[in-house]
């Protein structure tokens, strides 16, 4: 869970960043922003776990396991995304400041998203 949370944070970094980069140097709007933020972020992600939080159980079909990892994710990164939008949309603090806002979707996508990556994508293998 240690590792899997400091996955996350290195998410978030990545996320948060490229958010303010995409809003406050690029001029592009917080839903646009979170977008591609994120789209890096899940990758990122992946391949931390993959390598390092549950790198016994990675598979060797890599392709198919970044594809199983986003979409048993997709739950995490809909409550994730859910939060984000409905901040930036609804509360001027959050879209004057988004990042604010990607650390409250991260908050909220974490622990379903531990658990799918633990239950789902990064399974132990049954022996032969």
């Amino acid at each position: 869970m240690v590792r899997f949370g400091i996955s996350g944070v290195a998410g978030f970094l990545v996320d948060a960043g490229l958010v303010a980069l995409c809003t406050q140097v690029l001029s592009i709007g917080p839903i646009l922003a979170q977008v591609i933020a994120f789209s890096v972020a899940v990758t990122v992600t992946w391949l931390i776990n993959r390598h390092w939080t549950f790198a016994e159980h990675a598979s060797d079909r890599w392709l198919y396991e970044l594809a199983r990892y986003v979409t048993a994710n997709s739950v995490g990164a809909a409550a994730n995304n859910a939060v984000y939008v409905s901040l930036v949309l609804t509360i001027t603090a959050f879209s004057k400041d988004p990042v604010l806002a990607v650390a409250a979707g991260s908050l909220a996508g974490m622990s379903l998203n531990f658990a799918s990556s633990k239950l789902i994508v990064f399974k132990p293998r049954r022996a032969a």
